[in-house]
């Protein structure tokens, strides 16, 4: 269990809970978002990512990787985290800290 913006990701069960409401995540976006984390406030580039995914035999190509990260930040966005997870043009993603999140 891991938290991030006052919100609750249980890793084991997919879930992701914020301000009394929770979503299920797939395993690729739970699996992004865990990167994603590991690095919080700093970019972690698009090959890092599909590195990561490929070398954990999620076979992903550079279009499934958009698809998920936009499924993923809609679902965050249902629950509340709005704009959580930004793109930097031509270097990749980055998961942000907001003020007075953890």
């Amino acid at each position: 269990i891991g938290r991030w913006n006052n919100a609750i990701i249980d890793y084991a069960k997919g879930l992701i809970s914020f301000d009394h409401q929770s979503i299920e995540l797939t395993k690729n976006e739970l699996f992004i978002l865990r990167i994603l984390l590991q690095h919080v406030d700093q970019i972690v580039s698009r090959d890092d990512l599909m590195r990561k995914l490929w070398d954990d035999e999620r076979f992903v190509n550079d279009n499934t990787l958009s698809v998920n990260v936009n499924r993923l930040r809609s679902k965050l966005e249902d629950i509340g985290l709005k704009d959580v997870i930004i793109t930097k043009k031509g270097l990749g993603y980055m998961a942000i800290t907001i003020r007075g999140g953890k």
